[in-house]
């Protein structure tokens, strides 16, 4: 594993990102939850909350990854583990060192580059463009309304070559219908400010998308948007 670099500064954006909100945000993510986050969120409520199966989102990543790839945000790394057959150059990226730290662990084989980075901040990488960027469950756990915290993907976007495409997926909290599960981990999540999402909803997604890029697809599969754009 390649040394963990220092990238991005403080958050842009107002009062709506405060730093307090987002270390709520990313506190749950030690070590130890990281041990079971996969059987939590990708077996259990990824199915039984959100209704959207991670082989839902395994498609998303098979459709759209390319061999000159970021990941802003990478959770325990398990999507690019199963979706990927190589690559030329992976980075990947995140505001928790533990979080990076066992991601690339994970994918220790694509000889990842790892920079601690704060996505609401713009981004001080100094590394060529990229042909896909994932963003995957990242924007339901950012404080601020949708329109704040699409500014990740203004500070993404300079770091996209000609013709890459964004993807990735975040659950809705708005003009949603969610089971008994999913309402009672809205509460305990967004209480706690691990999400941050109740005013989330498909269509200041789909025109905070459709303001930044010329293309794009968006679906909802349970409560999750799947989305990309070009």
């Amino acid at each position: 594993m390649k040394e963990i670099l220092e990238s991005g500064g403080a958050p842009s954006g107002g009062g709506t990102a405060q730093p307090d909100a987002i270390a709520r945000a990313t506190a749950v993510y030690t070590p130890f939850s990281l041990t079971f986050y996969d059987t939590i969120v990708h077996g259990l409520s990824n199915r039984f909350a959100w209704a959207c199966p991670t082989s839902k989102i395994l498609d998303l990543y098979r459709r759209n990854l390319s061999a000159n790839h970021l990941e802003a945000a990478v959770g325990t790394g398990l999507f690019l583990d199963r979706a990927a057959q190589s690559f030329d150059r992976l980075a990947l990226l995140d505001i928790n060192r533990h979080c990076l730290e066992c991601a690339a662990r994970r994918l220790r084989r694509f000889r990842p580059e790892c920079r601690v980075a704060n996505l609401l901040a713009p981004l001080a990488l100094d590394l060529p463009p990229f042909d896909s960027v994932g963003l995957t469950y990242v924007l339901h756990c950012l404080p601020g309304t949708m329109a704040d915290k699409l500014a990740v993907i203004d500070h993404l976007k300079p770091r996209m070559a000609d013709g890459a495409v964004l993807f990735g997926a975040s659950i809705l909290g708005k003009a949603v219908e969610p089971n008994g599960p999913a309402r009672a981990l809205f509460r305990l999540y967004n209480n706690k400010g691990v999400f941050n999402n109740l005013e989330d909803d498909l269509q200041s997604l789909r025109s905070g998308l459709e303001r930044r890029f010329s293309q794009i697809d968006l679906t909802q599969i349970g409560l999750v948007a799947l989305f990309s754009a070009r």
